[in-house]
């Protein structure tokens, strides 16, 4: 069974991307575990917009640097803008699940209450 790596995480897809042809798989991870930590904490709010941008272009620079010294060549500038759009978009789809959960606890919670004849109390 194959799949689509770009459906189920675009992040990793760019860096597969980025990374091909080298042997810098532990960098790659490292970068990807970074990425989806900034995803998460923009989601929260926990990073300001200006910050994931500083931060993304830090990774995109070390990026850049790590696949040069294995002969590639890419744009730190490029590679920065791509990877804001993707950890942009990892965090929308990482608020729409955590909204998406509560929504299914609120339910269940009604549900709960209806069988045992009470009402659900918000507050």
């Amino acid at each position: 069974m194959s799949f689509d790596v770009n459906k189920v995480d675009p992040l990793l897809a760019k860096l597969n991307e980025v990374y091909s042809g080298t042997q810098l798989f532990r960098e790659k991870m490292e970068a990807w575990s970074l990425l989806r930590d900034l995803a998460d904490g923009f989601s929260t709010g926990d990073i300001a917009e200006h910050e994931l941008q500083s931060y993304v272009a830090t990774i995109a620079e070390s990026i850049c640097a790590q696949v040069a010294s294995a002969g590639k060549s890419y744009s730190p500038e490029k590679l920065s803008e791509e990877l804001v759009a993707l950890v942009k978009q990892r965090a929308a789809t990482v608020s729409a699940a955590r909204f998406m959960a509560i929504r299914e606890k609120m339910r269940t919670a009604r549900q709960k209450a209806r069988e045992k004849g009470a009402g659900l109390s918000i507050l």
